[in-house]
């Protein structure tokens, strides 16, 4: 007789995302299944951590998207805004000291 898993409750696995997903290295499409709050996904093509979902959930308010399309920045240690696929400085930011 084979072994019996106990697989995790949907409370235990947590919420998730679905849907497409496109890498903009390669522009490899595939549907995908991630954690709520992953950022980026491993292109199964390309294998670069470059995947993002088509359809992401975005707030209700304005979102900010660069000339290319993009609308995953970067932060760097000199405070700019980079936008991750073109590489284009966006623009600057001061970091909250308080927190």
């Amino acid at each position: 007789m084979g072994t019996v898993t106990k697989l995790p409750t949907i409370f235990e696995r947590g919420p998730h995302l679905s849907g497409e997903a496109f890498c903009i290295q390669c522009k490899h499409k595939w549907v995908a299944v991630a954690p709520s709050g992953t950022i980026d996904l491993e292109c199964p093509s390309c294998h670069t951590m470059k995947g993002l979902l088509k359809y992401p959930c975005e707030p209700e308010n304005a979102v900010w998207v660069c000339y290319c399309g993009c609308h995953v920045f970067m932060i760097s240690e000199l405070t700019n805004i980079i936008c991750w696929n073109c590489g284009v400085i966006q623009g600057q930011f001061t970091p909250n000291k308080e927190l």
